[in-house]
């Protein structure tokens, strides 16, 4: 004859909701999304495309991200992927500074209308004056 026992929780494990809590919102994704928007200005500003491409895509992901963790946001991201982001790769693509930048200040025009939208109006996104001073933004190859 067998006894059963209940198997005493895992200390390790997490539940669904503890899981679910530890999941970055959009204030922790945020700055890193902003951070790549400025570093691909500066970097089709420098005419380095593969770098400026590379930062676009790298947030793309992150704004994937966005979606994944907090779902009530993903139709106004998936709004501004593809009337702002997309526009902007295929500027990039075209080597099209001149687009670029026009579309550049349109996607940051729009942001700041979703944070107005989402009842945080005081959050205002801006380019930085200056490039990021951690990156040699100089082409290459």
């Amino acid at each position: 004859m067998t006894e059963t026992t209940a198997q005493p929780k895992n200390p390790e494990r997490l539940e669904l909701e503890q899981l679910t809590a530890l999941q970055p919102g959009l204030a922790r994704l945020m700055p890193e999304i902003g951070a790549r928007f400025w570093k691909a200005f500066y970097a089709a500003q420098a005419s380095n495309w593969p770098l400026a491409n590379w930062q676009l895509r790298e947030m793309r992901k992150l704004l994937r991200l966005c979606e994944v963790t907090r779902p009530k946001y993903t139709d106004d991201i998936e709004e501004w992927i593809v009337d702002d982001l997309d526009p902007l790769m295929t500027a990039l693509d075209a080597h099209d500074f001149v687009a670029f930048e026009r579309l550049y200040h349109e996607a940051v025009d729009f942001a700041n209308e979703l944070h107005r939208r989402w009842q945080k109006e005081w959050i205002v996104w801006k380019l930085p004056d200056t490039p990021p001073p951690d990156l040699d933004l100089t082409p290459r190859g």
